[in-house]
């Protein structure tokens, strides 16, 4: 078996195994609320930072439209109008770009992509690149290193703090096994140099299983890479490929580490756990990005920015308002303080719909029937709709239709309309809209009955 076979066998193992191999332990439900209410407490807390830098995936420049080399003029923009304007530190000390740079990496992209940078960049901001899969499809390294002026793998140091990152090799989101010992080498002399500040490091693809979309979307050396950044648990690990929205919640991971998904500028996809479509209605609305603070007791602040919206992202809760999203560590080193891990599957409640929800049928023939009801509510997320349509005389007869939010969008729509088709003329159906928060837990339905028309 070559190693590359043996590679792919040890990635087909269970995440489960990952966490044994690692030597995590259980968290209890009390655990995790208080971990959670501490985090909460210190973001209210004043935060001067000593290093900022922002941090943006899948641009996909292209030679045919220029919407996203506009979208990332607008970040350099953004992150200098939002550093200019704080009180206490006004530099944007670095951009770090995690790949799919150019939709094709052909040199018409290249010569935009720099473009850009050159008329959008100053000079105290560091430029970090790395490649994603979709460079590959013209110039490959070759442009890359060209057109970028970069090392693949760069190992860069902005203000004391050490930024590492791993560009494919060979193509589509592979590292390969030189890489992964190169990238151990130079997580040691990090934490070396430092062992209480963060080391932020990149790739690509995901982590496995980790964030937000990448159950489909990841490294295919994601075991390894995993194993090397959990004998570090000061590693903040940026990542893209699979354009999920930047502000789910489950967009931030910790465990032994830290990963981040940092968004997408050019179009969402979501994880294939609801419906039949991962690229839902208006998913090309999408320019996200993130603005990284560190301040002098090394704690990390992530701040989700909306360059359609010219503002940074509120939280997708229906109940919080407009209050910003942030996410913050307070401890890279403790993972016994960590607030974002999977423990949050048990203390984030079920979404609920208000008393006097209903649901109604708007429009109606023989075969289909519009449906429009109004956004359930959740202190964290309402990530979608489980809707069912019974047929009153059979109950076994039934259709289940499932939808997103669009919490994705700001504003999020207050009410929403979904067309379900394959009814039988004049039968009598039940409805049932069930609200689904991002670990799919169900709230309580509500519903309605109609009676489809004869043809």
């Amino acid at each position: 078996m070559t190693i590359l076979r043996r590679i792919k066998a040890i990635l087909c193992l269970p995440l489960a195994l990952l966490m044994l191999l690692t030597g995590v332990a259980p968290v209890t439900t009390n655990m995790q609320k208080a971990r959670e209410a501490a985090v909460e407490a210190s973001i209210s807390e004043a935060f001067v930072p000593v290093l900022r830098f922002a941090v943006a995936t899948d641009i996909h420049i292209s030679a045919r439209d220029n919407t996203n080399a506009q979208r990332l003029r607008r970040l350099f923009e953004t992150a200098y109008r939002y550093a200019d304007g704080h009180p206490t530190y006004t530099p944007l000390d670095a951009v770090v770009l995690t790949g799919d740079n150019c939709d094709t990496g052909s040199d018409a992209e290249y010569e935009i992509l720099t473009s850009v940078i050159r008329e959008s960049k100053r000079d105290e901001t560091t430029m970090i690149a790395i490649m994603g899969n979709h460079e590959f499809h013209e110039t490959a390294h070759e442009g890359f290193v060209r057109y970028m002026q970069q090392d693949l793998n760069p190992h860069v140091v902005v203000k004391g703090f050490h930024f590492i990152g791993l560009s494919p090799d060979p193509a589509d989101t592979w590292q390969t096994p030189m890489q992964i010992n190169w990238m151990s080498a130079q997580l040691r002399k990090a934490a070396a140099d430092d062992p209480d500040k963060p080391i932020f490091t990149m790739q690509h693809g995901h982590i496995w299983n980790t964030v937000y979309v990448s159950r489909s979307w990841y490294t295919q050396m994601s075991l390894p890479l995993h194993m090397v950044y959990a004998r570090y648990p000061q590693v903040v690990n940026f990542s893209g490929h699979s354009h999920g929205p930047v502000n789910n919640p489950l967009n931030i991971w910790q465990n032994s580490y830290t990963q981040v998904a940092a968004g997408t500028l050019n179009y969402f996809e979501m994880e294939r756990d609801i419906g039949d479509n991962t690229v839902p209605e208006g998913s090309r609305n999408a320019a996200q990005y993130l603005i990284v603070e560190v301040d002098a007791a090394n704690r990390v602040r992530i701040m989700p920015f909306n360059i359609l919206t010219d503002d940074f992202m509120k939280t997708p809760s229906t109940t919080d308002g407009d209050k910003q999203l942030i996410w913050q560590i307070n401890d890279v080193c403790d993972t016994g303080s960590f607030a974002y891990t999977s423990a949050r599957k048990k203390t984030d409640g079920a979404p609920w719909f208000e008393d006097g929800d209903s649901v109604s049928a708007e429009s109606r023939t023989a075969e289909s029937v519009a449906l429009s009801f109004p956004q359930a509510e959740d202190d964290v997320c309402v990530y979608g709709y489980r809707i069912t349509l019974k047929n009153g005389a059979r109950s076994s007869d039934k259709i289940v239709k499932e939808i997103y939010s669009g919490y994705y969008f700001e504003p999020m729509p207050e009410r929403l309309s979904v067309t379900v088709d394959g009814l039988k003329a004049g039968t009598e159906y039940d409805v049932s809209v069930t609200p689904l928060n991002v670990w799919l837990k169900e709230g309580e339905p509500i519903g309605c009955r109609f009676t489809a028309p004869q043809e």
